[in-house]
Order: C-alpha cells, then sequence, then structure tokens
C-alpha cells in the first residue's frame, strides 16, 4: 500500500510541478494557455466529465492509499534478545478464564490499554447474588496480576480495575400448590 501510496504521490506532483512551469511560462508565452484551454474546449462533454471524474477518483485514491488502517493494537516488551508484542486482543481472551476460576462470576469483559509503557487492565463483570464484591476484587486484582507476570513476564502493570455492572438473584423455584 505504501509503494501504491508512493507511486501515486510522484505523479501527482510531478502533474502540479509541470502544471507550475507552464503557469510560470504563460508570462513569456502567452499563447501557451490558450492552445490548453482551446484543446480542452476542443473535447465533447462526456470527455470532460470523464476526465474531470477520473481527477478526482485519482485523488481519492491517493487519500485512501495514504490512510493507516488500524490492524491491532500490541503490548511491546523489551528484553536482553529484543523486543517482543503481543496482541492486546489475545490477552483480552486470554482473561476470560478467569470467568471459569470464580463461581461467583456470572459474566466477564476485559479492556487492555497501554499508556506510557505501562498496561492498564479493566475488567467489567457480573456477579451473582450473594458474593462478597470487595473480597472478589481484591482476588480478582491478585489474580490478574499473577496471570500477566506468570505469562508475559516483566509487564509493567500501571493498574487493574474492577468494576460490577451486575448482581444477578437466584431464581427461586416454583413451588407447586396443591389444589
Amino acid at each position: 500500500m505504501k509503494t501504491i501510496h508512493f507511486l501515486l504521490g510522484l505523479v501527482l506532483y510531478a502533474s502540479i510541478a509541470a502544471a507550475g512551469l507552464a503557469l510560470m511560462a504563460s508570462t513569456r508565452y502567452p499563447e501557451f494557455i490558450q492552445i490548453a484551454q482551446g484543446a480542452a474546449h476542443g473535447l465533447p462533454g462526456w470527455m470532460r466529465v470523464v476526465a474531470g471524474v477520473g481527477v478526482v477518483a485519482y485523488l481519492f485514491a491517493y487519500l485512501l492509499t495514504g490512510l493507516r488502517w488500524k490492524k491491532g493494537s500490541f503490548i511491546t516488551f523489551e528484553n536482553e534478545n529484543g523486543t517482543v508484542s503481543v496482541s492486546t486482543a489475545a490477552v483480552q481472551d486470554y482473561l476470560g478464564i478467569l470467568k471459569g476460576e470464580f463461581a461467583a462470576v456470572a459474566w466477564l469483559k476485559s479492556h487492555l490499554r497501554a499508556t506510557r509503557g505501562a498496561l492498564e487492565v479493566g475488567l467489567v463483570l457480573g456477579v451473582r447474588d450473594g458474593t462478597q464484591i470487595p473480597e472478589l476484587c481484591k482476588l480478582m486484582q491478585t489474580r490478574v496480576r499473577e496471570l500477566l507476570e506468570e505469562h508475559l513476564g516483566t509487564c509493567d502493570l500501571a493498574g487493574v480495575s474492577v468494576e460490577v455492572n451486575e448482581i444477578r438473584s437466584r431464581k427461586k423455584p416454583v413451588s407447586e400448590e396443591p389444589a
């Protein structure tokens, strides 16, 4: 994509440079611009429309090839042998195992953000009724730290925040009344 963008930009630059040179030359040779305008007026209307659409499409293609498409974010660590990059999506999926480790957790979503070289982990979860929420949150924060240190090594962890968005109540069994 970078090569295409470079080539489109090179042609665009050459076209603008040629137009600038033509304008500079027109002060000495005014008939040059008149010849160019006459050639454009000599074309049928549909050809001028096609040429205009082509120029707009060319500029649009140039702009699109210059955009950076977000492929995903990575957590990058440096060690004595070089750098290691781990996809944040992979770490988020891996943190999903916490739901199975804690029976009190009904559902779990994780969010990661790398800021100033440190990793911030956010857990959003729903818990079951009767859960001691402060104790569960402390245990989950400790477990996240353990998991990341165990699997990512020397990870600079800025913090682990836990947000409880739902407390699911247990459904009471429907008792049959005698008739």
